[in-house]
């Protein structure tokens, strides 16, 4: 769903009323109209007062469309039974709809399978507003009972057993209740021609339906639709049939053969004019239907609409093709003044291309796969509204960096302090809340993008259509087929960003230095959110100008205070910090360098590196150390501690140990103590070290422990010149051994055949 937020530059402000917001609630520039239906739906008295500016008609045409019944800001009576008892199977739906004294005559037949050993009854809702007028079961009439406003309870006259499927078929009719944001409307427009619609998102279907009603319980759709013979009725899956009827009426027969949730079922009824295009994808074709206002039948208006076609190419090449392809797709125009994405056909109140982009891509992300409960209302909403930024990426047929940068800053939230996860499900406002389920939601997405890589974040979404789809899912469901991704828990990802509330804002510096001929980017970085907000743990990308070009490089950041030693191809005139805005930030702003720990930046010989003759390691730190001969040790590990001479030259910021005579073969840790501290800051060495230089992880204290590595590739195991029975001894009694160690003679780590024979061929030299 997305409300109607479309180019309104009219600041209205308004006074609200109610148990939940007891104080005045405002609402600034454009986002307006989705703050006034929210209140409206949930019940507030709502006053409001127009600044002057341009669009300010237009939030008043917004407004008067909001229906005069929206109310109940609370959630459903429970149907007191297990949800997955029973397992709805089908929905044989018929509806005679009078316009002229707003009164439903329906009919819905369920089938039913039994999943518990046994069943004695069956509860669905359905508003007290609608009489029941029978309830039969496998046509065999029974009793029921109303147990609340919302829920009926069928009481069977036999008991079922697992696995035996039924059929509820209960008659209804009445003047049915308009809730939420006009669950069911009767509507006249300035043509003076009447208008019938549903949305009946998030649990509103009971206003005018009988359904089993929960997320996780989806079923296939027969929907008979009898209304006055000069409207149109359009609902979910393929028109059937369509008869004339007497007394004036009109019959339509749809058939939507894909699982619908029960809040996805709709129709319209009004004096359509309807055009078709056809879309073709993989081999397969479809029809493409468009139904629309006669005074709104305008080719700027058909045009806008029939963006949606090249938007079902984009949205399968990056999602999987369109999840209804069998049956169709569709736009038809009714009174809300957003969109609500009715499976395979979505009602739209505007003709904007974001609206158009959200509905449609709702139909991979809320109707093939559905929140399993309103508090996952972003796995629907987010996802769709990064679906608008990913349409505006992709629509010239290649990724647009820019679009993508540009789209995601027009969908930055205005408000940070609320979770993405929707603890609080009491009201529509708090569920279809447009900062966190729509908006940050669609953050997330961006952000697990940048740390999965744009490859593996589609490979995450298309594992997870292939688990859910045309089924339900979690939040929780959603983090599992990432992490398979991933290859490990992202809880340091899902918990702050998810669950939690916020979002992280950095202060951040950033010099140069040269150690030994060789540039480095000196960056700091300090997270500055509030405390309640947390610590967050994301990759940041840094962008270095050197000379006319730019270089792109990416740090890890997980800590309140981190530091960074990376090495550049020349001088830095200029630093981007997420200049590509990856990162949802509170704020990011640039402040001088802080000096940070020492770290080793250069070793000679390389750490790791295989040598045949050491005599002098040199170590090099990216500035000016406090430290001596005690910190720093050379270990063997055969041989244990070998002595070396200690210098230090401040000016090199070089370290460097000469032995006195070359090192014997050997597997050498050169370890450097964290005693060590920088001068300027006097911040303790940053040590750890992870395959490459520069050591550390941004975060002061760390022992570095650089590997050094002498072979003996003339067959002198035990170095003592002559190669003969004691370095043939040592090989064989090392054999098979794996790792660095002197016996290796030479270097692949595992001590065999090769090692062996170098010796053999070798043996007696130097004796």
């Amino acid at each position: 769903m997305s409300a109607w937020l479309g180019g309104v530059n009219c600041v209205p402000t308004v006074a609200a009323t109610s148990c939940c917001l007891a104080s005045p609630v405002p609402v600034r520039h454009n986002k307006g109209m989705k703050h006034i239906l929210l209140l409206l739906a949930a019940g507030l008295s709502v006053v409001v007062s127009w600044a002057s500016g341009d669009g300010c008609s237009l939030c008043r045409r917004a407004l008067s469309t909001a229906p005069s019944t929206a109310f109940a800001p609370f959630l459903l009576p429970a149907l007191f039974q297990d949800p997955d008892a029973t397992d709805v199977q089908h929905y044989d739906l018929t509806l005679e709809v009078i316009p002229s004294t707003r009164t439903l005559i329906g009919s819905c037949v369920m089938t039913v399978k039994v999943v518990q050993p046994t069943l004695a009854s069956f509860r669905f809702r359905l508003h007290d507003s609608l009489m029941v007028t029978g309830v039969w079961l496998d046509g065999r009439p029974i009793s029921f009972t109303r147990e609340s406003t919302a829920v009926v309870r069928a009481d069977f006259d036999r008991t079922y057993f697992r696995d035996e499927v039924f059929q509820l078929r209960v008659d209804y009719r009445g003047v049915p209740v308009s809730q939420g944001w006009g669950s069911i409307q009767f509507a006249t427009r300035p043509s003076g021609a009447v208008v019938v619609s549903t949305l009946s998102q998030p649990w509103y279907a009971y206003t005018w339906w009988p359904a089993k009603d929960e997320n996780t319980d989806k079923a296939t759709l027969t929907f008979t639709l009898i209304v006055p013979r000069e409207m149109f009725a359009v609902a979910n899956g393929m028109l059937q049939s369509v008869e004339d009827l007497p007394n004036n009426r009109r019959r339509f027969r749809y058939r939507h053969n894909y699982p619908i949730a029960p809040y996805l079922v709709a129709f319209a009824a009004t004096d359509y004019h309807h055009w078709s295009r056809t879309f073709s994808y993989a081999g397969y074709t479809m029809p493409v239907d468009f139904y629309i206002y006669p005074e709104s039948d305008t080719p700027s208006n058909r045009a806008a609409w029939e963006r949606c076609l090249p938007m079902l190419h984009v949205f399968s090449d990056l999602f999987g093709i369109y999840p209804f392809i069998q049956e169709r797709y569709g736009i038809y125009q009714f009174p809300f003044r957003g969109g609500m994405e009715h499976q395979t056909m979505s009602g739209q109140g505007g003709f904007s291309e974001w609206l158009t982009a959200h509905e449609l891509a709702h139909q991979w992300w809320g109707d093939m796969i559905t929140c399993a409960t309103w508090h996952d209302i972003w796995l629907n909403e987010g996802f769709a509204t990064y679906a608008e930024a990913l349409w505006l990426e992709y629509r010239n047929g290649s990724s647009d960096p820019v679009a993508l940068r540009n789209a995601m800053l027009s969908r930055r939230p205005t408000n940070l302090n609320g979770s993405v996860y929707r603890y609080n499900i009491s009201s529509i406002y708090e569920i279809f809340n447009q900062n966190f389920s729509y908006r940050k939601g669609a953050w997330v997405l961006h952000g697990l993008r940048w740390v999965l890589g744009t490859e593996r974040f589609f490979e995450a979404l298309a594992r997870y259509r292939q688990r859910f789809a045309y089924s339900h899912a979690t939040t929780a469901d959603f983090q599992r087929v990432v992490e398979e991704v991933w290859g490990d828990s992202m809880d340091w990802f899902f918990q702050p960003w998810v669950y939690g509330i916020g979002a992280p804002s950095y202060n951040w510096g950033w010099t140069t230095t040269i150690v030994n001929g060789k540039h480095y980017l000196l960056l700091s970085v300090r997270q500055t959110q509030p405390s309640e907000y947390g610590l967050y743990t994301m990759p940041i990308g840094i962008r270095a100008t050197i000379g006319n070009r730019t270089h792109d490089l990416r740090i890890w950041n997980k800590a309140l205070e981190q530091y960074y030693v990376l090495p550049v191809a020349g001088v830095v005139s200029q630093v981007a910090f997420d200049p590509d805005e990856w990162i949802l930030k509170g704020t990011s702003m640039q402040e001088a360098y802080r000096p940070g720990p020492p770290v080793v930046v250069e070793m000679n010989p390389a750490p790791g590196r295989a040598n045949t003759s050491v005599s002098q390691v040199e170590l090099y730190f990216q500035t000016p150390v406090q430290i001596n001969a005690a910190q720093v040790r050379v270990e063997g590990a055969s041989r244990g501690s070998v002595a070396f001479n200690f210098t230090y030259e401040p000016e090199a910021r070089r370290v460097r140990l000469t032995f006195a005579s070359p090192l014997k073969p050997d597997a050498y840790a050169i370890r450097i103590s964290p005693s060590v501290v920088a001068q300027n800051s006097g911040l303790a060495l940053d040590g750890e070290y992870f395959g490459q230089l520069p050591t550390g992880d941004g975060i002061p204290g760390g022992e570095a422990v650089l590997p050094l590595r002498v072979l003996a590739t003339s067959g002198d195991v035990n170095g003592d010149g002559c190669v003969n029975n004691a370095d043939l001894l040592s090989v064989l009694f090392a054999f098979g051994s794996t790792g660095a160690r002197a016996e290796d003679v030479n270097g692949d780590d595992v001590v065999n055949n090769a090692d062996l024979l170098i010796v053999l061929f070798a043996f007696g030299s130097g004796c």
